[in-house]
């Protein structure tokens, strides 16, 4: 403890104040009126010299001691106020060193702020110098592309003088080639009108050869079917047996389906003749006399597929 520097100056102070108290002692010896002076206000730690007085003093004091109590608490004190000043320094170090720091950051803030406006404005520059670069060449690629318009215009211009003078030539050329054409195509419809009276012609004889094949086809036709169909009457005839006292001038009406060979395939009335025994009797004739009569010509045959045929008593032969 005694190396302790606030400890030792402590011990030092009491020796010195214990001699102070000595000499005093030794003074009231050699003095007829011995006196202890009031102590001005005291720092701890301090002390004041003592100061005589001519003047009496109210109090007189024969002896004076030290108490070693005393003496250790005001070293206690002195100790205790010596680490307050050491925590109040520590105190304001750290709170320096706390300030320092702050400002050491701000300042670190503040240079980060100065070098990031620094690039920002880096950036700008090369961004502007850039922006003026590129302006400046397309300056230069807009007057270049205006003197390639200039001599494509130039080169335009003298190949619309040789197109109009061509196209001069070719109308000169063109209505030569009407007037030519025009003459051609009066040459040619003239010709084509006689062709076209000649081709009329032989159409003409061609459609009245053609009528006079089928009038004679048509009238072959017919005899044809004449032919057939009195054959199948008188087939039909032959198989009808009348009932009596029947009314010769009554007729009936059939339609009649036949195949390629005359076989008998339906039979219909169509028109009654008003006695339906006759009318039966004519039916059941019409089934007898299958296969009927019809033409071997195909083309001839369609025609007698389906056929309507009248049939009467005055036409059967007995």
């Amino acid at each position: 403890m005694i190396n302790e520097p606030s400890y030792r100056n402590a011990f030092v102070m009491a020796i010195f104040f214990h001699l102070c108290l000595a000499f005093m002692l030794l003074a009231e010896f050699s003095s007829s009126r011995p006196v202890l002076v009031k102590e001005a206000v005291n720092e701890p730690g301090e002390l004041m010299p003592l100061v005589q007085s001519d003047e009496p003093k109210p109090e007189i004091v024969k002896a004076v001691s030290v108490d070693s109590k005393e003496v250790m608490q005001t070293v206690n004190r002195l100790k205790q106020e010596r680490v307050r000043q050491q925590q109040a320094e520590q105190s304001r170090q750290n709170a320096l060193k706390q300030q320092a720091v702050q400002a050491r950051n701000e300042r670190l803030k503040e240079q980060q702020h100065l070098q990031k406006l620094k690039d920002e404005e880096a950036k700008l520059a090369i961004a502007r110098k850039k922006k003026i670069e590129e302006e400046q060449k397309n300056l230069k690629q807009l007057a270049q592309q205006k003197e390639q318009e200039a001599k494509n215009l130039a080169e335009l211009k003298n190949k619309q003088k040789e197109l109009e003078k061509k196209q001069k030539q070719e109308a000169d050329k063109l209505a030569e080639l009407k007037k030519k054409q025009a003459e051609d195509q009066a040459k040619q419809s003239k010709e084509l009108a006689a062709k076209a009276e000649a081709d009329k012609a032989k159409q003409r004889e061609a459609a009245e050869q053609q009528a006079a094949e089928q009038a004679s086809k048509r009238a072959k036709l017919a005899g044809e079917i004449d032919k057939y169909k009195a054959l199948i009457l008188n087939a039909i005839g032959q198989r009808w047996i009348l009932p009596d006292n029947v009314d010769s001038t009554l007729s009936s009406q059939f339609r009649i389906r036949l195949a390629p060979d005359g076989a008998v395939l339906e039979v219909s009335l169509m028109r009654s003749s008003g006695d339906p025994i006759l009318d039966r009797s004519a039916q059941t004739a019409i089934y007898k006399a299958s296969p009927l009569p019809v033409p071997n010509d195909p083309a001839t045959f369609d025609l007698f597929r389906d056929i309507s045929l009248t049939v009467r008593p005055q036409n059967v032969r007995g």
